[in-house]
């Protein structure tokens, strides 16, 4: 038992907020796989919390008030947030998804699942809600006083919110795992409700029977209506909706990493955190509360103006002025966006905690009443939280896109002032009349006569590229690009931050490999699913082949599909092919809920370390080999950049631990992993036939030979791999908690190094070659080419341009060296 009850209370609330945000974290990445990793599918979750959080505080709130014992209902509060919260988790995990694969035939198939996972969330949620309202009646008690006893209750609640979601997403789930993060959450809710009941100052509670005296009459007699509970509810609704929009902003700007966006999510918490803080330091001193209220309010509505521009201006207010500095990762991952959420995200979000317990304050007329207040309070706070990221996310960022949703957040805030101006108090100043009246007439016309306000990534802005398309989805902000000087290169098309593909020869060459190589390697193919359009390159890569009979492709932003005109250079118009059937969705959560098998599974996602760091893992991995056939083969991109030797090749180990009949190609700068189901060689004689039937293309020399020289590794050589390289999973995802040495420039050079020393027998990869010595001078050409990129990436020029000569010479009949020579040094032969 601890002594001081002031620090037992403060202990258990933020330990409580501590170990439910752990949990919240953790359903957050479970869910992104059961549901996809969509926004769609993020939000929903996130109203899930919301609902239960609400009805929690209101129900449990009232039977606060009621106890007679508030130390064991909190012990009980405690006990099942904890219980339900693994019960739920184990449920999702191990459960749901087998559930859910019988459901597959049922077509309202998905609406049983997010019901299934509404549920299991909104039961802890329901008893987390809890909480505060309870804890409330006991600090209230211990102080005396209902500033202190919300303000800081509310406060430390927060903090330890905040402090557990930066743990999970920092240092636990990427140490430890996720299952093992869960279960510390468990065990260290059932410690605190065991410290909890303990507490003999917890079980009675005493109020002396004084009224709130801080109160103004004008106040009081305001108390009972609609207009604290308004409040509430427009502050849950304005910093949910703009934490929707923050993070879709941020990730247009910043790298797309779980770190970075970890962050600005508990920027938000932090500062509800020292908003409240300071009212339970402050509030016992305010002698007219409900025009602070009010005060507040105006000053929040400032704030989200002022964050606008400050957004709008954001790469040129913190991003140029450092991009020397932005070189080093810990400064472009962590500190810009830290930096960015100091001055947009927590100015506003410490109004809105500066806010709760005030308007509990005002509220509350009696200390005794403070448990069923605060829980009415709570629940119309996150009645707003609920409905913000629905409004925010499915209606207002596709209508008005994400400024002017901004524009319109605060123009329902202005209106609020205007109606709690109604109330004529004596000191209520009239410049916030003016102001209130005045603010939302100016924002009315904004948002009729302002076509839009077009958030672009750094990159785009600062070369002033020409926007050639700009249109914001639910799902991810779509910006295409050209520089009219560049010809066919021209085109860049974005989501969000993220290049859909590089402009460049080797990348254009990359994805249309992972289109043809199982072809090559002798597939027998009508079926298809590629998960990711992009652009079209590798889904006209596969639909060149005309024995394939139908293409599935599962796309996140279907809205690519719209600008894949733009690229009919590249993907020879393939979006008019009868045979493609473009799906919307997440390619996880499609593979979770067809029983469809298919020949061939192609993907060719973003880097592991940027946001696909889940379609890089075994579990991943399991689920394409069960939708292959029984002679079916995958193929996916596998960068070298941006992954230490020991990522790169256990991403291999693990993609080889599913696919035992592994080959790894190269493509200048990127790798292709391909998976057979069979445990065949190659028939070089196929290959060769497949490779001349293909249609002539600018990007790729379509030689056999050529080709087959850019195979590394097969699973001969994988074997040999050091045993100490780690099985990539879901529940410990490397890439994804990646260590910042993964951006170190030299692990591209290291890579490339480990490739050219580890080269496979191509006779083990390869039966029934006609001329050996032919692929021999082939693969002496390839090395020379590796080399030659090597001492390039090195700044190196005159002893790549060397090396290339080298493998001009030794491989004359190879058409690619000149053209490399020419493109990458201006050299013609």
């Amino acid at each position: 038992m601890l002594k001081n009850s002031k620090f037992a209370i403060h202990l258990s609330v933020f330990l409580a907020g501590f170990s439910y945000l752990i949990f919240e974290v953790s359903f957050n990445r479970l869910l992104s796989v059961t549901l996809g990793a969509t926004v769609t599918a993020s939000t929903i979750v996130l109203m899930s919390f919301m609902a239960g959080f609400g009805l929690g505080a209101f129900i449990l709130g009232k039977q606060a008030k009621k106890s007679a014992n508030t130390g064991k209902l909190l012990a009980l509060i405690v006990v099942a947030t904890g219980v339900f919260s693994f019960i739920s988790y184990l449920i999702i995990s191990y459960l749901l998804p087998e559930i859910f694969f019988k459901w597959t035939n049922i077509f309202f198939a998905d609406t049983l699942l997010y019901l299934s996972c509404f549920v299991l969330l909104f039961i802890p949620s329901f008893f987390m809600g809890g909480l505060v309202p309870t804890a409330s009646k006991i600090s209230t008690s211990i102080f005396q006083n209902i500033p202190k006893g919300v303000g800081r209750i509310y406060a430390f609640e927060t903090l330890g919110s905040t402090l557990g979601a930066l743990t999970a997403g920092f240092i636990l789930i990427g140490n430890l795992g996720q299952n093992q993060t869960v279960i510390i959450a468990f065990l260290l809710n059932l410690l605190l409700a065991a410290l909890i009941i303990t507490q003999k100052t917890f079980k009675n509670v005493v109020f002396n029977n004084i009224s709130n005296k801080n109160l103004s009459d004008e106040t009081i007699k305001s108390t009972g209506n609609v207009n604290p509970l308004l409040t509430t509810f427009l502050f849950g609704f304005a910093v949910m909706a703009m934490q929707i929009i923050w993070i879709r902003i941020f990730k247009t700007y910043f790298t797309n990493t779980s770190y970075t966006f970890t962050l600005i999510t508990t920027a938000s918490i932090l500062g509800l955190s020292i908003g409240s803080s300071v009212y339970g330091k402050k509030g016992g001193k305010i002698k007219n509360k409900k025009i602070v209220l009010v005060k507040s309010v105006a000053f929040f509505a400032i704030l989200l103006i002022v964050g606008l521009f400050v957004l709008y201006k954001l790469p040129e207010l913190l991003m140029y002025p450092f991009k020397e500095s932005a070189e080093n990762p810990f400064f472009r991952i962590i500190l810009i966006p830290l930096i960015s959420s100091a001055l947009i995200v927590i100015p506003p979000s410490i109004i809105s905690g500066f806010s709760f317990p005030l308007i509990c304050d005002i509220y509350t007329q009696q200390n005794e009443n403070i448990s069923r207040n605060v829980g009415k309070i709570m629940m119309f706070n996150t009645i707003g939280s609920f409905v913000g990221p629905a409004f925010a996310a499915f209606i207002a960022i596709p209508i008005f896109g994400t400024g002017k949703t901004i524009l319109f957040i605060t123009l329902l805030v202005t209106v609020l002032i205007i109606k709690l101006s109604i109330n004529k108090i004596k000191e209520y100043p009239k410049f916030l009349k003016i102001f209130s009246f005045a603010s939302s007439i100016l924002l009315l016309f904004s948002l009729i006569f302002i076509k839009k306000i077009e958030f672009l990534p750094p990159s785009v802005k600062i070369l002033k590229k020409n926007i050639v398309a700009y249109k914001e989805t639910v799902e991810g902000t779509i910006i295409v690009t050209n520089v009219e000087e560049k010809g066919i290169y021209g085109f860049s098309t974005f989501i969000n931050n993220s290049a859909v593909i590089g402009s460049n020869y080797d990348a254009v060459k990359t994805v249309k490999m992972i289109g043809h190589l199982p072809f090559y390697a002798g597939l027998e193919c009508k079926n298809v699913l590629i998960i990711g359009f992009g652009i079209g390159i590798t889904t006209s890569a596969v639909a060149s082949h005309q024995e394939v009979e139908k293409i599935d492709c599962i796309e996140l932003v279907t809205g690519l599909v719209d600008y894949a005109h733009f690229y009919e250079n590249f993907n020879s118009n393939v979006y008019t092919d009868k045979r493609l059937n473009v799906i919307s969705g997440d390619g996880r959560k499609y593979l979770q809920s067809s029983s469809q098998k298919y020949d061939l599974i192609s993907c060719d996602p973003t880097h592991p370390v940027l946001g696909s760091g889940s379609l890089y893992t075994k579990d991943y991995f399991l689920q394409l080999y069960e939708h292959l056939t029984p002679n079916g083969m995958v193929t996916q991109y596998l960068p070298l950049h941006k992954l230490r030797l020991e990522d790169l090749l256990g991403i291999i180990k693990t993609f080889n631990s599913v696919f035992e009949n592994t080959y790894v190609f190269l493509s200048q700068y990127h790798a292709i992993l391909l998976g057979k189901k069979n445990n065949e060689k190659i028939d070089f004689s196929v290959w060769q036939k497949k490779v001349y039937a293909t249609k002539s293309d600018p990007f790729i020399y379509l030689n056999p030979y050529h080709i087959a020289s850019s195979v590394f590794f097969d699973k001969e050589t994988i074997q040999k791999f050091d045993n100490n390289l780690k099985i990539n999973t879901d529940n410990k995802n490397y890439t994804e908690f990646f260590p910042f040495k993964s951006f170190n420039e030299n692990n591209l050079y290291n890579n490339l190094m480990f490739f050219m020393q580890n080269r496979c027998d191509i006779e083990d990869v390869f039966i029934n070659i006609d001329d050996k010595q032919k692929l021999n001078e082939y693969l002496s050409g390839n090395e020379k080419l590796t080399e030659s990129l090597y001492f390039s990436l090195k700044g190196n020029h005159q002893q790549a341009i060397k090396s290339l000569e080298e493998a001009t010479k030794i491989n004359p009949e190879n058409v690619e060296y000149p053209f490399l020579l020419k493109l990458y040094y201006g050299i013609e032969e």
